[in-house]
């Protein structure tokens, strides 16, 4: 915790990070295999391979909080810039799959930039939700601070971690339907349909 703010875990595994790390390798390698092989070439090695490496830090080193006093999200990248969604009336909120085996929590001003946050993953790499403590944060956050479509979004993640607090799995939880099912048919299983109202 920084500040009142509170840290929002990347939804990660070691597996998937060495996959990152092995994709970096290999791009490596074949820029040193271009740059030996092919002389005339090595001008676009030079130059391409370290924007290459820049852009894929930039998108990578980044850290997302949740401020429950001043209602707010913040995402903060390379820790230079900064992203930041106030949980109000005006911002839209809503749990949206990424079609990738993650539940993002999206919030959505009236103007700007919006923000997705991990809340639950089911991948090849990683099967995680964010922890009890945090979910009740996020939902006390939202009501309190009465971000659009709020409501629904809180009841959705408190059920998730009386799931998680009962000794629950992930893949049995209430939010992984969400992922795996899509919304419609979620909706029509668990009454969830309000969840998904603000997905436009």
């Amino acid at each position: 915790m920084t500040g009142g703010r509170v840290r929002v875990p990347k939804l990660t595994s070691r597996s998937g990070w060495r996959w990152t790390i092995a994709t970096a390798v290999a791009v490596v390698a074949i820029g040193v295999y271009i740059g030996i092989t092919q002389p005339e070439n090595r001008i676009f090695v030079v130059t391409a391979f370290p924007a290459f490496f820049l852009f894929f830090a930039v998108l990578m080193w980044f850290s997302e909080w949740l401020d429950p006093t001043a209602g707010t999200l913040v995402r903060i990248r390379c820790r230079l810039w900064r992203t930041t969604v106030r949980l109000e009336p005006a911002t839209s909120v809503s749990l949206v799959s990424n079609r990738g085996g993650t539940l993002l929590l999206r919030a959505r001003p009236a103007q700007g930039r919006g923000l997705h946050v991990p809340v639950v993953a089911r991948t090849d790499y990683v099967e995680k939700s964010q922890p009890p403590a945090l979910l009740r944060q996020i939902a006390d956050a939202l009501e309190q601070h009465r971000a659009g479509g709020g409501r629904p979004v809180a009841v959705a993640l408190r059920k998730q971690a009386d799931h998680l607090e009962a000794g629950g799995t992930v893949a049995s939880s209430p939010l992984a339907g969400l992922i795996t099912t899509g919304m419609l048919t979620a909706a029509k299983a668990g009454g969830a349909g309000a969840i998904g109202g603000h997905l436009g």
